[in-house]
């Protein structure tokens, strides 16, 4: 087993925050995508699926993401 420095630890937590955010970015856009062509979503609604998430928000799915790892139940 491997121990892992703090900074090793929230390397991690941020990259799987990134992959999540990225994963969830990629299938909102294709969902759009496919609601535009059935004509269920219009395309201004459309340029906002575009709108890729901040850092704040990919920081805030790390913190979750921490806050379950760090849960001494």
């Amino acid at each position: 087993m491997s121990h892992k420095n703090p900074f090793e630890i929230r390397t991690e937590m941020l990259q799987m925050a990134k992959d999540y955010m990225d994963q969830q970015y990629q299938m909102n856009i294709q969902l759009a995508n496919d609601l535009y062509e059935q004509g269920q979503k219009t395309a201004e609604e459309v340029k906002d699926a575009y709108q890729i998430y901040s850092v704040e928000d990919m920081m805030n799915k790390a913190k979750e993401m921490y806050s379950f790892v760090s849960k001494k139940d």
